[in-house]
């Protein structure tokens, strides 16, 4: 009977940086990590029938079923490990699409073998297990055979064999069976960690077995594919046949980095016969002795493996670390998106209470510019910086009322835009206005409550405008406060922190600003008022330069008339002069009521960009924001609003637990990872 002891082993594993690279990952690997992120690790693959069962034996020493007519049906990982005492253990992991019996019943599979021929029979128990062998029972399955070989000469290397790749359905493999399996071996080979040893056999045609094409299409470049030829003894030795897997075996049809490796295993007939031995002969007598004697047989293909596998490991474990830490950092925003469990009234009010305060003082960051909190880290998410985006609106808006805050431009010549006017039309437009609202005043004076006329009729596009920049403003706000819960908390206590307080706080400061805005313009519909001396100064500018333009005009055309004036001319510019201010009082009247308004819109317009973002925007809605949702309000609270937002549901926990593990098994595997650092550092 064979013993444990008697088992290969790579030999080549011997270096002490190899043998800590392989500790590490075995260690990562039974610390559960596997479960979270990509491990480095060999996996044979292949179509059905290709000698993958063979070739996991001849390297690990594990004696796998391999009649003819038995293939395999899960997913078998062989875990070697280098300890003091020898012993096979082997036991179940179930597939995902297990119920939690089934799951319950397969994680109690769990066997130790002391001899090798009794592995054969726990085969059969295995399958009986995972449902295999009953009759309308599963051909294939999701769940996984783990077999853990510890010795003190084994060395540190984890080999899956997967269920062979099929062609197409028949009675006995459906097309669900089909895709299962489909789906199953490209899981493996899409890890980016894991070494293909894409097993092709020689009794049937290369270009139609699909490992091939399933490696290329997750390995294009062949990077870390390794060809492996089985069954060569199968070849009429000197026929095309053989010339084509030779060909492919120099890596000249299939090109692979890895190159290709030639193996003659054991078949169903030669059970009793020294494998090692048969295969040595085979490749020495035929025509395969022309390739590289270091592709050729079991003993070199396991060299080989030690060292693809150490620099798999060496080159993938920065990145490897990377992702655990990445996890790592995953898994505790999402414990503190869900918080501490919460079962009570007290919990859940506590858990509202640090909630709060944490959207508090984001809030209170993003209102005041202060973005140092990793929420407003990435620049994809710039409407996160609420401060800056609130004061980029703001400059929107005071552009808005300097170039479309009047209803009319004034312009220089002539224009078909409807919102233009030169300053002549202008005034005889206020002129006309002048005769429609003749009062008490004395002629040649416009009626007082004119000015405030026109300035209302110029200002009314500011209204508008300013709905739109405080309606702007709000939706900026809201999408922050959206934003701030998502990263603080799930979606469920953020949507019902929405339903149920903020979302009816946010409309109540939309009315409160819209109410403000209403009162800053029935101030702008009332008469005009200002003790602003910048009123006064514009007003006087504008009616000098009213004064110098007609003089110019006057002095311009008695210029031409009579180009050489003398002293003697001085009485008749006067009266000209005096008949250019004296033709119509109707229009001076109009001109000086257009220049009150001029004037008086400067100082009303600077009044209002100022007021509607310091009262309104940064007021009512902008620096109220951290008070919304306090410590405070959560104790003004009723007890049935604080359960209806922080109760959770038993997913909830469940998740939570699961995140726990996670972490747990995360942490662990960075220890680890920081204590190989070390030892590589010290030694």
């Amino acid at each position: 009977m064979a013993t444990i002891a008697g088992l290969h082993s790579m030999a080549d594993l011997r270096s002490v940086e190899q043998i800590q690279l392989l500790d590490l990952v075995d260690s990562l690997r039974a610390e559960g990590l596997s479960e979270f992120t990509a491990l480095p690790q060999l996996i044979v693959c292949g179509d059905q029938s290709s000698g993958k069962s063979s070739l996991l034996e001849a390297i690990s020493g594990v004696p796998f079923p391999r009649k003819d007519n038995l293939c395999t049906r899960f997913a078998t990982e062989v875990i070697l490990r280098r300890a003091h005492d020898s012993e096979i253990r082997v036991s179940l992991v179930p597939g995902k699409g297990r119920s939690s019996a089934d799951q319950d019943r397969l994680w109690q599979f769990r066997h130790e073998v002391s001899s090798l021929e009794d592995f054969i029979t726990l085969f059969e128990q295995a399958k009986d297990a995972m449902g295999l062998l009953s009759i309308g029972g599963n051909a294939f399955t999701e769940d996984i055979l783990r077999v853990e070989i510890s010795g003190p000469t084994q060395p540190q290397l984890t080999i899956v064999d997967l269920p062979g790749l099929i062609h197409s359905h028949n009675k006995h493999q459906t097309e669900h069976d089909v895709e299962l399996v489909t789906n199953l071996v490209a899981k493996y080979m899409a890890n980016p960690r894991s070494i293909i040893l894409a097993v092709v056999s020689a009794k049937n045609d290369f270009p139609n077995q699909i490992v091939l094409k399933r490696a290329r299409e997750v390995d294009p470049q062949g990077l870390r594919t390794l060809g492996v030829i089985t069954k060569p003894d199968q070849l009429v030795r000197g026929s095309d046949g053989e010339k084509l897997f030779l060909s492919l075996a120099r890596n000249e049809q299939v090109e692979f980095d890895l190159g290709w490796h030639v193996v003659r295993n054991l078949d169903s007939r030669d059970s009793d016969r020294d494998r090692d031995v048969v295969e040595t002969q085979f490749l020495a007598e035929g025509n395969f002795r022309s390739l590289p004697a270091t592709h050729l047989g079991i003993a070199h293909l396991r060299q080989r493996l030690s060292i693809v596998l150490f620099e798999q490991i060496k080159a993938e474990l920065p990145r490897l670390i990377d992702d655990i830490e990445t996890n790592i950092t995953t898994c505790r925003h999402g414990l503190d998106k869900l918080g501490p469990a919460r079962v009570g009234l007290d919990e859940q009010k506590n858990f509202l209470v640090d909630l709060s305060d944490d959207f508090q003082s984001l809030c209170d960051a993003a209102t005041k510019g202060d973005y140092e909190h990793p929420f407003f880290a990435k620049q994809s998410q710039f409407d996160r910086r609420l401060a800056a985006m609130i004061a980029n609106r703001g400059v929107e808006f005071e552009e808005e009322i300097r170039m479309e805050g009047a209803q009319w431009k004034i312009v220089e010549g002539a224009s078909k835009r409807k919102s233009h006017r030169t300053r002549t039309v202008a005034v005889e437009e206020v002129c006309e206005l002048l005769k429609k609202s003749r009062g008490r005043e004395l002629p040649g004076l416009p009626n007082p409550l004119l000015v405030g006329e026109v300035f209302r009729e110029y200002s009314q596009p500011w209204e508008g405008l300013a709905h739109g920049y405080i309606q702007d403003v709000w939706n900026i706000t809201k999408s922050f406060v959206e934003q701030a819960l998502q990263y603080l908390t799930d979606a469920t206590v953020s949507d019902a922190l929405l339903r149920y307080v903020l979302d009816p706080l946010m409309d109540q400061r939309l009315v409160l600003a819209n109410t403000k805005l209403d009162e800053l313009m029935a101030v702008h519909k009332e008469h005009p008022e200002t003790r602003n001396h910048y009123f006064t100064d514009r007003y006087n500018t504008l009616q000098r330069d009213q004064i110098n333009a007609q003089t110019t005009q006057v002095l311009q055309e008695s210029f031409v008339r009579r180009p050489s004036m003398t002293a003697g001319d001085i009485p008749h510019l006067v009266a000209l002069l005096r008949q250019k201010t004296e033709v119509d009082m109707d229009l001076i009247a109009a001109e000086s009521t257009f220049n009150a308004m001029e004037a008086f819109y400067k100082v009303a317009m600077k009044l209002f960009i100022d007021n509607v973002p310091n009262l309104v925007v940064r007021a009512i809605i902008a620096s109220r924001l951290p008070s919304m949702f306090c410590p405070k309000s959560v104790f003004a609270m009723d007890p049935q609003l604080v359960k209806d937002i922080a109760s959770e549901t038993e997913d909830k926990r469940l998740r939570r637990q699961e995140i726990n593990d996670k972490l747990k098994a995360l942490e662990a595997g960075n220890n680890l990872c920081k204590q190989y650092a070390l030892r590589v550092t010290s030694g």
